[in-house]
């Protein structure tokens, strides 16, 4: 009998899988929940995943919230969806439904028609573009299923980013003299990096409420729309 997983991660003991889990148990009731807590860059460093890799069977499916809880390292992440699609795993990522292995299959395998007529040199012509126009789409899936893990990876490249510039930052305060604003100053500039990199109106792919769910929750409705709108008018 095919077996349906849910996987959910986080990276740290601090974050929480219930969102992730209620995700994926809102999709199917029915999904086993194999939870971790632990970085998404190195699959070999997750020892749940790894277990749930070595028990999975042709005609099982794995549920995740978004692509990069698959994986945050594009050219691992893409090699693992190719190898699982080939041994008949299905995967399916909630978030990002345009790359599930079911879609995928779905473009690929499309029969295509064969022109047979008296014309055999047009027919010839005709179906050698049939080719080469399927042989596209495919490549054109495989390099959508490759930019949604490259766009994971930026995103963990991203917040290393942010951590590292928000400790320094946090460093340098100590030793500011009472009264000073520079503080005020940098969580602004902070809030205005983040919108800027991760918002859709912007350079990023977000919305607005997960940006604030995930990225800045001790961050107010208000102060986050303020310093959108000062964004949009210094870009203006």
């Amino acid at each position: 009998m095919c077996k349906i997983y849910g996987y959910v991660r986080v990276s740290t003991i601090q974050q929480k899988v219930e969102r992730q889990i209620n995700n994926i148990i809102g999709f199917n009731g029915d999904a086993i929940i194999i939870s971790e807590k632990q970085s998404g860059k190195d699959i070999d460093n997750r020892a749940e995943f790894k277990k749930l890799l070595n028990k999975v069977k042709p005609g099982d499916t794995i549920i995740f919230d978004e692509v990069s809880r698959m994986s945050r390292n594009a050219d691992e992440g893409f090699s693992l969806y190719m190898e699982l699609l080939s041994k008949g795993i299905s995967l399916v990522f909630l978030k990002e439904r345009h790359i599930d292995t079911d879609e995928y299959k779905r473009r690929t395998q499309k029969h295509i028609e064969k022109v047979s007529s008296s014309n055999k040199k047009m027919d010839n012509l005709i179906n050698g573009i049939l080719e080469l126009v399927a042989e596209f789409e495919q490549e054109n899936l495989k390099d959508n299923i490759r930019l949604a893990f490259e766009q994971a990876e930026h995103e963990r490249q991203f917040l290393i980013k942010r951590v590292t510039e928000g400790k320094a930052t946090s460093s340098k305060r100590q030793g500011r003299p009472e009264g000073s604003c520079n503080i005020k100053t940098d969580k602004a500039d902070h809030i205005k990096q983040t919108i800027r990199d991760l918002s859709k109106d912007f350079d990023g792919k977000y919305s607005d409420a997960k940006i604030l769910r995930e990225y800045l929750h001790n961050t107010s409705k208000g102060t986050y729309y303020k310093y959108k709108k000062e964004l949009k008018e210094e870009i203006a």
